[in-house]
């Protein structure tokens, strides 16, 4: 499910792009909510940050006293580069300021009646769900990492594999260029990717999409980049019986 927020300082437009947005979620069947609903650029931030991305952000341009929508919306590209972002304006004239500040704005909805909105809205709604069904297996999720005060939103196709370090819950993740050390444990992602990844040893999860080739007389898993991780007698025996009904 990809989150989809609604920030907007004026109630009755919440409330009418809310029930727009949740309809035309419903028509379309699309993979998505849920909707929340915040009325400051602060809320939103605050409530973006426990949600997973990419998402989908449905902003006002004004917020008298308070940051802008422009604003706002370079706070969430730092944390959510791949996020959609649909501004809600009484302005019909942004596509220049946005594409300076390269916010790459999915669209500019000027508030009207109800039946213009729900047209617009739709129109995105379907775009974001397209683009989504063309992406690759893995490209457009991310493996979200805190490590001290900072939070990482990592692209799945950027990791090589994590790796379990020493008798501590310390993980190490790799990737072509990075490597980062924090404490969690592989239990914990294993879950979290839910398939996208192998748990090939005890200490080793491996991006599936970055294997290269699997050594079983060596008993190790070779990545893209040259990089060996271990390969448990277990994971082996599960292998070769895969390759076999195959």
């Amino acid at each position: 499910m990809i989150p989809v927020y609604i920030c907007d300082d004026e109630p009755p437009v919440n409330a009418l792009l809310t029930k727009i947005v949740a309809n035309q979620i419903t028509i379309l069947a699309a993979d998505m909510g849920p909707v929340q609903t915040v009325d400051s650029p602060q809320k939103l931030l605050a409530l973006q940050d426990g949600f997973p991305v990419p998402a989908v952000y449905f902003l006002d341009i004004d917020f008298p006293g308070q940051m802008s929508g422009l604003d706002l919306a370079i706070r969430l590209r730092r944390r959510d580069p791949r996020g959609f972002i649909i501004f809600i304006t009484a302005h019909g004239d942004l596509a220049f300021e946005t594409f300076r500040l390269r916010l790459e704005a999915l669209d500019y909805i000027v508030k009207s009646d109800y039946q213009s909105m729900s047209i617009r809205v739709r129109s995105c709604l379907e775009s974001i769900r397209e683009r989504l069904s063309c992406a690759p297996p893995g490209q457009g999720r991310y493996c979200t990492v805190k490590i001290l005060d900072t939070v990482r939103h990592i692209p799945l196709e950027e990791i090589l594999f994590l790796e379990a370090i020493g008798h501590r819950h310390t993980l190490q993740l790799h990737m072509d260029r990075e490597v980062l050390e924090f404490n969690s444990s592989l239990d914990h992602f294993e879950k979290e990717l839910d398939g996208a990844f192998w748990r090939c040893h005890r200490s080793f999860l491996v991006n599936r999409t970055r294997i290269r080739a699997v050594h079983l007389k060596e008993q190790t898993v070779e990545l893209d980049n040259h990089a060996i991780c271990l390969l448990s007698r277990r994971e082996k025996a599960n292998y070769t019986a895969s390759m076999a009904r195959q």
